[in-house]
């Protein structure tokens, strides 16, 4: 009975000894992940930043295609992305210069 509860015991601490790196790998993966919607949807590098706690600020340019901030917008709801993200928008009072007239 002791021999198996060592057994036992070693796998749990080698799995526990592992947790504080796992922190870094999902921030890095949801890193590229946002570097691949703005490719796939094509708006400029650095419209999607992650900052602490996984806020995303989305800023797109001034005169982004509609097409392309949608396709950002459809790509964030999915899974991947889901309960995963804290989004908010930066700069989206500004208007387009010929609109401002």
């Amino acid at each position: 009975m002791t021999a198996r509860a060592i057994l036992i015991a070693i796998p749990a601490a080698a799995l526990m000894s592992c947790s504080p790196s796992s922190d870094a790998g999902p921030t890095e993966t949801l890193s590229s992940a946002l570097a691949r919607v703005e490719d796939q949807c094509g708006v400029a590098p650095g419209t999607l930043t992650l900052g602490a706690d996984n806020h995303v600020k989305f800023q797109p340019s001034v005169d982004e295609k509609y097409e392309r901030v949608d396709c950002v917008m459809r790509e964030l709801q999915k899974p991947e992305f889901a309960n995963r993200i804290k989004l908010g928008f930066v700069g989206n009072e500004a208007l387009a210069p010929e609109e401002q007239k």
